[in-house]
């Protein structure tokens, strides 16, 4: 495989960064992201517009689909959530990194490996696979969270069977596991359809990512730092309650947060849709 000749790469990097920066500035100036968010974005996007049109493609996809589950039914959404949940009004660089992080560390070794001198120059469609499910999970979360929210299902904790707020890390309900779901499949059709990945390997992306999502539920549960607001007698996510009230740290890892959780959700998608390649493939 010849590489590129400097100039050509040089230009292919101008227009990568041009992209996903112009996306990112855009974003940030409707609201969705934050300035250290546009930053992180371009980085990520970048990175997948480097690693070819359908990288870049089904990222841009994903990221409009999941800003506008984030509009949809917003104040309906707060008011909810609003004793659990930090209300924030856009993503910041933590929350771009958590979900976006395992897909462009994917897109970069797919690059090197692809370049000149590579030691693995075929690696690129199982990286392909194993980023897809990645974004897959992530994209699942955020649909199960979003519409199960919306639509008011009451959500109970994996932990202890009981109901709890609607936004509660750990609990699921009816409508968010069929959301789940739902999220999976589409989006492993999506990257088929853009030509991430090959036709027949969607169902690999649609089961990885599943499980990654279903893995971030279980370690919201079990492991995920719960916060305790004393005024209130509520646990919650928020360094300081609505109330008014500074939280202490309840049960859980301190440094797991949800940002934490999201990052091991995508990871887990990943590596569940590698180990599938390895041994089936």
């Amino acid at each position: 495989m010849q590489s590129a000749s400097p100039p050509a790469i040089g230009f292919s990097f101008v227009i990568a960064v041009g992209l996903a920066g112009g996306i990112a500035l855009a974003a940030h100036r409707a609201g969705t992201l934050t300035r250290g968010g546009a930053l992180a974005a371009t980085v990520v996007g970048s990175l997948a517009m480097l690693a070819g049109a359908p990288w870049g493609g089904y990222l841009v996809l994903w990221f409009v689909s999941a800003s506008l589950l984030s509009r949809l039914g917003v104040h309906v959404k707060r008011q909810r959530t609003a004793s659990v949940l930090p209300q924030r009004e856009a993503r910041d660089a933590w929350q771009v990194l958590a979900n976006g992080a395992v897909f462009a560390a994917l897109a970069a070794w797919a690059l090197w490996q692809a370049a000149e001198g590579g030691p693995h120059p075929d690696v690129g469609p199982a990286a392909a696979i194993m980023a897809a499910s990645a974004l897959a999970a992530a994209g699942a979360d955020t649909l199960a969270t979003e519409i199960g929210t919306w639509l008011g299902a009451t959500p109970r904790s994996l932990r202890s069977g009981k109901p709890v707020p609607p936004g509660t890390s750990g609990a699921v309900s009816w409508a968010g596991t069929a959301a789940l779901l739902c999220g999976a499949l589409g989006y492993a059709a999506v990257a088929a359809a853009v030509g991430l990945v090959p036709g027949t390997a969607w169902a690999t992306v649609a089961v990885a990512a599943s499980l990654g999502a279903m893995t971030d539920s279980l370690l919201g549960a079990w492991l995920q730092t719960e916060r305790w607001c004393a005024h209130c007698r509520e646990a919650t996510e928020q360094n300081t309650h609505r109330c008014g009230t500074p939280t202490t740290p309840w049960r859980g890892w301190t440094a797991l947060d949800n940002d934490g959780v999201n990052l091991l959700c995508t990871l887990s998608a990943a590596a569940v849709a590698g180990i599938w390649l390895a041994l089936w493939h």
